[in-house]
């Protein structure tokens, strides 16, 4: 029935607002609980704060094809990209660019700085991309390209001769200076603010899984999965001259239970002594490179001043390399491109642009080698087993405290039956193993081997699309939210490659919008 009364009307209006306000504050204490915000909370906001596009960038820009990403975590920059195919798009390689836009509310955005991502690769196809920012790290981002496979073009078509290959490029590139910086006018040209690594490496079917929230939860390293291998990898600034640096000092290791196994033992011994010191500079981040000045403003290729390790451990291996300019007056030589720290990989190359000295630190994790090596030792039906014939391996979870990557190893294998029946032959089954990896030390320990349960009629596209869920399963059990600072900023151009385009550019943290 409606209010009869002025007092009446007034009063369900005033209830109407407490009740808003009310469900507003239960929203709040939920995220400042669970650590992540309702975005419900955030659909609209003030005109204030919404921002058009067309009003801060020049139309000229708009014109020239830059696709906006988003907004960078400390909301200092907007990023953008550009690609190009050249004229020819059926026998054109694409070639791509970042840009950073500094954003000022009441102001147009400022481009201050650009690199050209994936440099030395041909590529032959339009690339989903996705841009990502270390929780804490600042001081770099890395930007992921991905075939789509769905391009027309005929030299696509010449190139992908092999459907059961996928080619993943990475570039990392330094952040420009959050202060004014006397080295990087009227461009950054200083060592921390100024260097660019590319690389390129193949996946093969079933196809790693694209996880950022997991392969960037540690500061300063970066997990790849390589279907072969999983390589952690760690990029820090070197804090001295490289003609005259010290033999680095290694901290003394956690004691750790050595396995019972005699091969294990010696794996154990091998990773400690090489791979005690992992990441040590990679903790100090960009700070280890204060101080150190550019004789020349060039950008010129760089060689390795220390090779890999002359001996590695059975299931890991452990490489560091320092890469500095070559200095002025010496002989010119041609490096082309720098086989660096993809040592594992086979014809995955490295090639790293820097205006100084960067120190790059690999771990590396045999997949093949473990899994023999954890069946051998671990499991129960050690006896049937025969061979595996394909695997999927996916990241569960990062302890960016302790450094333990936990990894589940997807396998279908052939195997005897354990009945009474004679062995015949043996059948087709599916399993998986839990395995943590210390990256302190390069080893890795067995959580749990799965049984054997036989494969009948089902495809390997089903088996793995059925493992894959449990792992999701897996994850969401364990799944401890970050705080609201703590996280991986993802931006990424799948909105395009859909036929769409973003609506808006939200940088949620400070509530302010640009309206595309």
């Amino acid at each position: 029935m409606a209010p009869s009364s002025k007092s009446e009307k007034d009063g369900s209006k005033q209830k109407s607002q407490r009740k808003h306000k009310d469900h507003v504050v239960k929203l709040l204490m939920r995220g400042k609980l669970s650590g992540q915000f309702s975005q419900r909370l955030f659909r609209k906001l003030p005109p204030r704060v919404c921002v058009p596009l067309k009003n801060i960038v020049s139309e000229e820009f708009l014109r020239a094809g830059h696709i906006f990403l988003g907004f960078t975590k400390c909301g200092r920059y907007v990023l953008s990209y550009t690609s190009d195919c050249g004229e020819d798009d059926d026998f054109s390689f694409y070639t791509y660019h970042l840009y950073w836009w500094e954003f000022n509310l009441h102001s147009r955005l400022k481009q201050v700085h650009h690199v050209r991502l994936f440099a030395g690769e041909e590529i032959y196809s339009d690339l989903y991309l996705t841009v990502c920012e270390w929780p804490n790290d600042h001081s770099k981002i890395v930007i992921f390209g991905f075939n789509t496979r769905s391009s027309n073009s005929v030299l696509m078509n010449l190139m992908m001769s092999d459907e059961n290959n996928r080619d993943i490029y990475i570039t990392i590139a330094s952040m420009p200076p959050p202060k004014p910086c006397a080295q990087c006018c009227p461009v950054p040209s200083c060592l921390e603010h100024g260097y660019v690594l590319n690389s390129r490496y193949q996946v093969v079917y079933p196809f790693p899984t694209f996880q950022p929230a997991f392969q960037l939860k540690k500061d300063q390293v970066i997990l790849l999965n390589t279907s072969y291998s999983l390589v952690a990898c760690g990029i820090s600034l070197c804090p001295e001259s490289p003609e005259h640096r010290l033999p680095p000092s290694r901290p003394t290791p956690v004691p750790t239970p050595v396995p019972s196994s005699p091969s294990h033992s010696q794996a154990a011994m091998r990773a400690r002594e090489f791979a005690a010191d992992l990441f040590r500079r990679a903790q100090g981040g960009g700070k280890d490179g204060e101080g150190l000045r550019v004789e020349e403003r060039r950008t010129n290729l760089l060689q390795p001043l220390t090779s890999a390790s002359p001996t590695e451990p059975g299931y890991v291996n452990y490489s560091r390399l320092h890469y500095r300019l070559q200095q002025p007056g010496a002989a010119e030589q041609n490096f082309g491109h720098v086989q660096s720290i993809f040592v594992c990989l086979v014809d995955h190359e490295f090639l790293l642009f820097v205006l100084q000295s960067v120190c790059v630190e690999q771990l590396t994790l045999d997949f093949e080698y473990l899994i023999n090596e954890v069946i051998r030792s671990d499991a129960a039906w050690a006896t049937q087993f025969c061979s595996f014939s394909d695997y999927d391996v996916v990241i569960l979870e990062v302890c960016p405290e302790t450094n333990i990557v936990m990894i589940n190893i997807g396998l279908l294998l052939l195997a005897f039956s354990n009945s009474d029946e004679e062995h015949c032959r043996p059948n087709t089954y599916h399993s998986n193993l839990q395995v943590s990896w210390d990256l302190n030390t390069g080893v890795c320990r067995t959580v749990g081997v799965g049984d054997l349960t036989e494969v009948k009629g089902q495809t390997s596209g089903t088996v793995w699309s059925s493992y894959r869920k449990s792992c999701v399963n897996t994850v969401m059990k364990w799944l401890v939210p970050e705080s609201s600072s703590r996280y991986i900023n993802r931006m990424t151009n799948e909105a395009l490659h859909k036929g769409s385009s973003l609506q808006v550019l939200a940088d949620s943290d400070r509530c302010t919008w640009i309206v595309l």
